[in-house]
């Protein structure tokens, strides 16, 4: 009887080999001994895996990572001038003017531009005059601080800067440019100041004497220049008797402001009229070829003595503001009277000669009342 040969088994599984190959494993291996019967499994070391949503996952990691890093780079250049950089300084100014506090936004200014330094001051001439930069100035119902404050474009290279801002009273944007400097050379808002923050307020007027700007009463020639914060400034003549004019709103660094037109008061022109008929009526009561002080005088080509005056028609008047604050008075329509003369020899009949005349004169003020002089 023929003996049967051992079977083969492979030493890690225990699987019966078939030609040195295992089922399970592949090929024999060496160690593989033959076994009659199968021998225990060998436990194999299972190899780890990293799964596949793990996989999946890292590179989502990454890209967020480096998006969050654009993010803060872009923050960081577009906040730090916002919050702590030259935009914050000019955001500062304007919130100081909208708080009518001028010592604040005066703070806010480069040396040169402040209020007692020597030399060009915030790029006017340092013979302009600093009366507005006062928070009396800002404090009146007269100012009104810029509105809808916008910053529209920053250019910061080193320890300058400048910002462009827009604001508006209500009505079309303002835009203004304002160059900034870092006196100490760090990147905080205390030490960026405003070179140029303070503009030109231009002022017309017909009148000299005072003008009030904002409720400060101020010296006025026919045009002045003064220098004053980003704002609207109203403007008025003082109250006088003889005249008025509607208030006007200057704008800094706007158009020259005009007061005008100045217009005589009302009042006054029916007391001027009435006294420009009181003294032709007392000229025509006089006998006389040529009255004197009157706006009449007859003439006649062969001798003559006056029998009397008759008053046709009065002169219209006009009234004009001059500069010293007088009002002048002239005549664009002339008057009209008639002399009634009969020959020196007193022979013949009467006869007309008709005369046109004119009212000239200066009004002012006498006694609190207007009162014509030189009326003739």
């Amino acid at each position: 009887m023929k003996q049967q040969q051992p079977h083969r088994y492979c030493v890690f599984c225990g699987s019966a080999l078939v030609v040195a190959s295992c089922p399970r494993c592949g090929p024999a291996r060496p160690g593989s001994v033959p076994h009659r019967s199968p021998p225990a499994p060998v436990p194999v070391a299972r190899r780890l895996r990293t799964p596949a949503g793990t996989r999946r996952i890292w590179p989502a990691v990454l890209i967020t990572a480096v998006v969050g890093l654009v993010l803060l780079c872009t923050a960081t250049v577009r906040l730090v001038p916002r919050f702590i950089g030259p935009e914050a300084a000019v955001r500062a100014y304007f919130d100081a003017l909208a708080d009518r506090d001028a010592t604040r936004a005066r703070g806010l200014l480069a040396e040169g531009s402040a209020i007692g330094q020597r030399g060009p001051i915030a790029g006017v001439d340092e013979r302009a005059d600093l009366s507005l930069l006062t928070d009396g100035t800002l404090h009146n119902s007269g100012y009104t601080p810029p509105r809808n404050v916008t910053i529209e474009r920053t250019n910061w290279t080193g320890t300058s800067a400048t910002v462009e801002a827009s604001y508006d009273f209500g009505g079309p944007p303002i835009t203004i440019t304002l160059p900034l400097v870092n006196e100490r050379g760090l990147r905080g808002l205390q030490s960026w100041r405003i070179t140029d923050g303070l503009l030109e307020l231009r002022l017309e007027s017909v009148v000299i004497g005072r003008l009030v700007v904002a409720g400060a009463a101020l010296p006025m020639t026919t045009t002045r220049s003064l220098v004053a914060f980003p704002g609207a400034y109203r403007v008025a003549l003082p109250e006088h008797p003889l005249y008025r004019a509607e208030p006007v709103i200057a704008f800094a660094n706007g158009a020259s402001a005009s007061l005008s037109p100045v217009e005589v008061r009302e009042n006054v022109r029916q007391d001027v009229e009435q006294q420009v008929r009181v003294h032709v009526d007392g000229c025509a009561r006089r006998i006389e070829l040529a009255p004197s002080g009157c706006p009449f005088v007859a003439s006649s080509s062969v001798p003559v003595k006056l029998v009397s005056w008759t008053i046709v028609r009065y002169p219209e008047l006009s009234f004009t503001v001059v500069a010293d604050g007088g009002v002048s008075v002239t005549s664009p329509a002339q008057g009209v009277a008639a002399a009634t003369v009969i020959r020196a020899s007193g022979a013949g009949a009467s006869w007309q000669e008709t005369v046109s005349f004119d009212i000239s004169g200066t009004v002012r003020v006498v006694d609190g009342k207007a009162v014509l002089s030189n009326g003739r």
